[in-house]
């Protein structure tokens, strides 16, 4: 089975507790207003990834201190099956290595749960709710206050428990990452209100300029 992929990264330390695995999917039709992501919109079959190369890329980095792996997007459940048979593989190594798996989505649980069953079943978190500009800036993790981290398991609470609330905790401030890739820029991590913009003035500051698909109208 295929999974239509934007980009698989190592370490991402900004989505989620520890030293992680990032997995960002191709596809979203929520388009969410001022949303970071607007290059993980659309989707084709260039995207498609068969899901046990997947598999393959996180087992090549269990040895490098990972404590757990983040899915983002894109929208995940829009692909459900393809998802849900990712997940299955990543629980099983969850089971070898003790990693968290941590999910955002611009559902509701009760409409992700519907529609992915199977994946909904095997995470330990889910990060949940559509992005809303006007309410830009929310609890760790998360982009606007109304999004919710919902731990799903004994493993999710005993990891995300500190941050489940609206504000940040005190001793773990918010992260952003960059990866860079022959012409593009990514950000990895939930931006604060303001932090796009901020980030475009660096750039210009060191004669990078934006063009293309970015989180700008």
């Amino acid at each position: 089975m295929n999974l239509r992929i934007a980009r698989l990264h190592h370490p991402v330390t900004a989505l989620g507790p520890g030293i992680r695995l990032g997995i960002w999917t191709q596809g979203c039709s929520l388009a969410c207003p001022g949303c970071l992501s607007r290059d993980t919109w659309s989707a084709g079959p260039e995207h498609a990834v068969p899901v046990r190369s997947v598999l393959d890329w996180c087992e090549g980095h269990a040895a490098d201190g990972v404590d757990g792996v983040s899915l983002s997007g894109g929208e995940p459940s829009e692909q459900p099956e393809a998802l849900g048979e990712l997940l299955n593989g990543l629980a099983e190594r969850r089971e070898r290595y003790h990693w968290d798996l941590l999910c955002w989505t611009g559902l509701e649980e009760a409409e992700f749960a519907a529609r992915c069953p199977a994946a909904y079943g095997l995470l330990d978190g889910l990060v949940t709710g559509p992005y809303r500009a006007a309410e830009a800036g929310g609890g760790r993790w998360r982009g606007s206050a109304n999004q919710r981290l919902i731990p799903l398991t004994a493993l999710g609470r005993e990891r995300y428990g500190p941050w489940t609330g609206t504000e940040p905790a005190p001793d773990a401030p918010g992260e952003l990452q960059f990866q860079v890739e022959s012409d593009r820029v990514y950000v990895i991590g939930v931006p604060r209100p303001g932090d796009p913009a901020r980030i475009q003035r660096a750039l210009a500051q060191r004669g990078v300029m934006l063009d293309g698909v970015t989180w700008r109208p």
